[in-house]
């Protein structure tokens, strides 16, 4: 069968004319799904709104915790720099920490180092998730457990719901809010990573809740809150190192059982009623001279060691035949007694080493 020449060059010339039109429809829908999409250069940007996020079970806690944490600021002494203060006088800076509303009529648990030192209750700051901000007045402080109690004029507060602590469980969700450098209030989520942990902070022996939740200075008593949004601990410290600055995932927690209990004490009597004490006020710190042992510094009127002849600048250097070189040692002995135990109190007076019987009583400081 023969073809012609022409009828080769008519059928190339529609095969060819097909052959752009089908590439400029395609072309075409290309760039009609380019411009629907949003497209920059060779970069296709999706538009589609996401209208059906769910809440997780992050988002709810934290939305449920969030407006119950508050930051703190108050100006406190600093010691001077004898270089630059005739007789070694004092600075003053400003302490920043965070803070949870413990009750609707504004009462707010912090922690005691984070006010140590205050030079007035009239600097003491409280602000509000919302932005609203008050001055408060030290209700009371605990120096053992690391806790204090603060009270502002604002009334039908959100206010933290509390968890049993003694019920927390290894490896269990939390989620640390918190002031952090100061910079407002933030979130970071994390495990219990230890129960029952000791660790020396301050001079005193303390039983804490670890976690790796990221906490930072300003952190300091703010809440550490389980997966449901409620308060299982009041975070007071961090682990540093000598050799770098700061360790990381060990952060620490007062437990709950323990916040509820002093801050009521706090509440109701401005102080940790029923618990053994000695009647005295002691140095926390050891001077140059004193390396060794704890300096009294006041005794009690009619107290405990008031009755039985302790005066101030004795040195004690055991209690029960167990040797006291610090304060934290001193704590943690009177930890373990009760109100009512007689005690052997050791101490040097002057050239002397002597020993008195001491009943224990409550202590009302």
């Amino acid at each position: 069968m023969k073809i012609s020449f022409k009828y080769i060059i008519i059928m190339f010339l529609v095969a060819l004319l097909g052959s752009g039109i089908g590439t400029f429809s395609i072309m075409s829908l290309y760039n009609k799904t380019n411009k629907q999409n949003g497209s920059v250069g060779n970069v296709v940007i999706n538009e589609v709104e996401y209208t059906n996020i769910e809440k997780n079970d992050y988002t709810q806690a934290i939305e449920k915790a969030v407006n119950t944490v508050v930051e703190v600021s108050c100006n406190v002494r600093s010691a001077g720099n004898s270089f630059f203060f005739f007789n070694g006088g004092n600075s003053t800076s400003t302490s920043t920490g965070s803070g949870v509303i413990f009750s609707s009529d504004g009462y707010i648990i912090t922690n005691e180092h984070v006010i140590d030192g205050i030079v007035d209750e009239e600097s003491i700051q409280v602000k509000l998730y919302n932005g609203e901000t008050y001055g408060a007045k030290l209700i009371g402080y605990d120096t053992r457990t690391d806790l204090a109690v603060l009270k502002i004029g604002a009334d039908n507060l959100p206010y933290t719901q509390f968890a049993n602590s003694s019920t927390l469980m290894l490896g269990q969700d939390v989620i640390a809010i918190g002031n952090p450098l100061g910079l407002g209030i933030s979130c970071s989520n994390g495990i219990i990573s230890a129960l029952e942990k000791e660790i020396y902070v301050n001079d005193v022996y303390m039983t804490v809740i670890q976690t790796n939740a990221a906490v930072n200075a300003g952190n300091s008593g703010g809440g550490l809150f389980d997966i449901n949004g409620n308060l299982v601990g009041i975070v007071n410290a961090k682990k540093m190192s000598s050799i770098t600055s700061s360790v990381e995932g060990m952060g620490f927690a007062i437990p709950s059982d323990t916040v509820i209990r002093i801050a009521n004490d706090l509440i109701s009597n401005g102080y940790v009623k029923d618990r053994a004490a000695l009647g005295v006020r002691v140095y926390r710190a050891n001077s140059y001279y004193q390396t060794s042992g704890v300096v009294i510094s006041q005794v009690i009127e009619g107290g405990s060691a008031d009755i039985a002849g302790l005066q101030p600048n004795d040195v004690i250097i055991a209690v029960d035949d167990q040797e006291v070189e610090s304060y934290a040692d001193l704590s943690k002995i009177l930890d373990s007694k009760a109100i009512g135990d007689e005690v052997i109190v050791t101490v040097n007076r002057g050239q002397e080493t002597l020993e008195f019987n001491v009943t224990l009583q409550s202590s009302s400081n």
